[in-house]
């Protein structure tokens, strides 16, 4: 492998160990706002006991759609 061929897979790895974490993060947003809705919700029967901001993707809560992207849309 030559020096460029090398040096663009560095590049490139780099730039996915860099951008993989940002979209962990910002996956979690949908997740947060879920969160911070069930808090000023009245939720008596506990239904929505499975909104756990700890999880990445709100998709697998109770209650929660998604679509083939893992985004939410509807509650």
């Amino acid at each position: 492998m030559g020096r460029e061929s090398m040096g663009g897979a560095l590049f490139f790895m780099g730039l996915i160990l860099l951008v993989h974490p940002l979209w962990l993060v910002s996956a979690n947003v949908e997740g947060d706002a879920l969160h911070s809705l069930r808090t000023n919700l009245n939720d008596p029967n506990n239904v929505l006991q499975s909104w756990d901001p700890t999880l990445v993707n709100p998709c697998t809560w109770f209650h929660v759609t998604c679509n083939n992207d893992n985004s939410v849309i509807r509650v």
